[in-house]
């Protein structure tokens, strides 16, 4: 048996459990396996549930992009979001996320919106279902709290709640009559809608990419493509059985349904998956700014983030009394064109990067001695 394989197996798992083909422990390669997969599970629904959200699960932000498109063309939007993933999860594992002032400002601005517009979508459907003012504060100080518990955290979070989401989709697709017909097919507007969230989705997987190899991240994109795939492609057929051009469309056929509860628990996961996301970005952002102002450096700390976390929601939660309806017809489409500036902007330095190390090692290969010279030297 070769070195190599012996030190494979004798490496030790993040968890400190031994990958045995030759240790002691009773235990078998398949832990060594299965925490790879575990963990390009867990990133795969942390970038699903960063990039959904209540204009995703309400069906709005659906209409807004798609209007009568086929669902085959929305569904399209997947194979798009998920080569994405695996960009940014390349980019991540490179270090080529950008860095700079500019680029931060405008990734601080993207998650504001998002997280303004959870805010108000959850506001929305709590009152609507249930006549109680102000209970998305209650979700809100909870998401607070996750955040505040850091990012393993927030990935059991979505490990948890996205199969939830995706279930209550399927329970609402299988109950409306499927319509037959040809609808009008674009490619720009599959591309335009992955721009969308992908700011928020990139920038959090973008950071997991650092420890995940090659075949991790190939799986993660994998699955996001498979998960986002049928969901999109159930939201639009929902949203297409909806003619009366609600708010949010998916409630609104729930309601005919009789499935209210169902829908409630699909938007509530959804604005909750989001929000936790988008409060992570923004309160890292005001961290990273209180880092470099030097009487707000204290606040700076591990230690004080639950008070950064905090002060962001009392900045950003008046913001939402604007109206779900006109934060998303508004600002989404900014969303969406910052998105697209930014993985251009990745795919770039991603291009640039692999260009400058094969002509590095093209030198490298032409200035290097003969292997005759090399051996007797």
């Amino acid at each position: 048996m070769s070195i190599t394989l012996l030190q494979i197996c004798n490496k030790r798992s993040h968890s400190g459990a031994i990958c045995p083909l030759f240790g002691k422990k009773h235990k078998n390669l398949f832990n060594c396996i299965g925490f790879k997969v575990k963990k390009s599970l867990k990133t795969a629904f942390l970038y699903i549930g960063t990039v959904i959200g209540a204009g995703f699960s309400s069906g709005r932000e659906i209409a807004l992009f798609f209007g009568e498109a086929t669902p085959l063309n929305v569904a399209l939007s997947a194979v798009f979001m998920s080569l994405l993933a695996f960009m940014f999860l390349t980019a991540g594992k490179l270090g080529l996320i950008p860095r700079g002032k500019l680029m931060r400002l405008l990734i601080a601005f993207s998650a504001s919106i998002s997280l303004v517009a959870m805010l108000a979508g959850g506001e929305y459907v709590m009152y609507t279902m249930t006549g109680v003012p102000l209970l998305a504060l209650v979700m809100a100080i909870l998401g607070a709290v996750v955040v505040s518990c850091g990012i393993e955290k927030i990935k059991i979070v979505n490990l948890v709640l996205v199969p939830l989401i995706a279930g209550s989709i399927a329970l609402i697709f299988f109950k409306i009559p499927h319509a037959s017909g040809t609808l009008p097919f674009s490619l720009f507007k599959p591309i335009a809608y992955s721009g969308l969230d992908i700011l928020l989705g990139g920038v959090i997987v973008g950071e997991e990419g650092k420890e995940m190899n090659m075949k991790q991240i190939s799986l993660t994109s994998f699955i996001v493509c498979g998960v986002l795939f049928g969901m999109l492609y159930m939201l639009q057929t929902i949203v297409l059985a909806d003619t009366n051009g609600s708010l949010m469309p998916v409630f609104a056929i729930s309601s005919e349904l009789r499935l209210q509860a169902i829908c409630g628990v699909l938007i509530a996961s959804a604005i909750f998956t989001t929000l936790v996301s988008s409060l992570k970005i923004v309160s890292d952002g005001m961290l990273s700014f209180c880092d470099g102002v030097a009487k707000l450096k204290p606040l700076a700390t591990s230690d004080n983030r639950s008070i950064v976390v905090m002060f962001a929601l009392v900045v950003f939660y008046p913001l939402s009394f604007f109206g779900f309806g006109k934060i998303v017809d508004t600002l989404y489409p900014v969303n969406s064109a910052l998105g697209v500036l930014l993985a251009l902007v990745v795919f770039v330095k991603i291009i640039f990067h692999f260009i400058s190390k094969a002509v590095r090692n093209h030198r490298y290969k032409q200035n290097a001695p003969p292997k005759a010279e090399r051996k007797y030297s």
